[in-house]
């Protein structure tokens, strides 16, 4: 089999471009060698959670994986064709969770298969996406385009032990639907969710305050706010912000470090928040990262109003673009960008 060859230095040079790689192969049965991974990170190569992500799709699609070490700089992956409908991975440290469900997901419900994945690992970590955010914000956004799965988590984790269980049920998706998201959107009511586990609960109480102080300052309806105190098997706590409805999908996250004050992470957040409003755009940026890429697979052209055009999401683009021969565009539209995906062939 001939292999798609992907730069992982390209763009940011990060994680996602391997993540994304990867799934694009699975999808299309394709082998593909990934180099120069991660090489625009201070501390190149293969993390805990890049390795998982790529074990959990070696498990699931019986494919030949070489490379996945860490430190490693270059992979090389080829799907098989059996699958397995369940794996259980436990990671061992506060590797991320959702970044791996962020390339285990799409690969899995595109090839029309179906898995329940038990992953062990970091739930709420700084560089990736909450679990809240996963759960509230891409899940919906995802099943706009077909792509079902469900998630629950029975205990959180967070840095440096990690800890955290995740149970996820992916279905299979018999067609990604095209989206047409290129109208503006009024300033949307929003919903709080708060947490911190093995922290007393004024942590999780004075993040939300001061993300409901800074929201409604600017004219924002809060219609839901949420507080939960856990146990887990590191200190920590999060925050999310979030509009799902109406064809927009906005989220914005936090995650409590040592030394930070609860209220600059709520005040912080709530300005991701509130930017994301601001720009009319139905879609935040990170969530624009992982889902506008994905379109190339659709049967029809998309158009999405983005907030900005991040080296993450041209990177997301090119690379569908060398994967599926689609093409794209994005042009200058009331102070945000319109980007146009013109698939070739689809998702057959």
């Amino acid at each position: 089999m001939d292999l798609i060859e992907v730069d992982g230095s390209r763009g940011e040079g990060g994680g996602q471009i391997l993540r994304s790689a990867v799934a694009f192969a699975v999808i299309q049965g394709r082998g593909v060698r990934v180099s120069g991974i991660r090489a625009g990170r201070e501390v190149p190569g293969l993390k805990r959670q890049h390795i998982s992500a790529l074990q959990v799709l070696n498990r699931v699609f019986g494919g030949e994986l070489t490379g996945a070490t860490e430190g490693s700089s270059a992979i090389t992956f080829v799907p098989g064709s059996e699958r397995s409908q369940e794996v259980s991975v436990d990671m061992g440290t506060a590797a991320s969770v959702t970044l791996v469900l962020q390339a285990v997901v799409p690969a899995v419900a595109l090839t029309r298969s179906r898995l329940r994945l038990q992953l062990v690992g970091g739930t709420d970590v700084p560089w990736s996406p909450t679990f809240d955010y996963f759960d509230r914000v891409v899940r919906e956004a995802y099943l706009k385009v077909g792509i079902r799965f469900q998630l629950g988590a029975s205990r959180r984790g967070y840095y440096p032990r990690g800890g955290g269980r995740v149970e996820a049920t992916i279905e299979p998706c018999d067609s990604l639907s095209s989206l047409d998201l290129s109208s503006t959107m009024e300033m949307p009511g929003v919903e709080l969710i708060s947490r911190c586990a093995s922290l007393p609960r004024h942590v999780a109480e004075r993040q939300l305050s001061s993300s409901v102080g800074e929201l409604e300052k600017s004219g924002l309806k809060v219609v839901d706010a949420k507080l939960a105190q856990e146990e887990a098997d590191s200190p920590g706590s999060s925050i999310l912000i979030y509009h799902v409805g109406a064809g927009a999908f906005l989220g914005a996250d936090g995650i409590g470090s040592r030394g930070k004050p609860a209220e600059e992470v709520g005040a912080e957040t709530a300005g991701r928040f509130l930017r994301a409003a601001e720009s009319g755009c139905a879609l935040d940026g990170n969530l624009a990262d992982m889902l506008i890429p994905l379109l190339a697979l659709a049967r029809e052209p998309s158009k999405v109003l983005v907030p900005e055009m991040t080296s993450h999401l041209k990177s997301g683009l090119d690379l569908a673009s060398q994967f599926t021969g689609c093409s794209w565009s994005a042009d200058n539209k009331d102070g945000a960008l319109m980007v146009m995906i013109e698939p070739r062939g689809g998702h057959e």
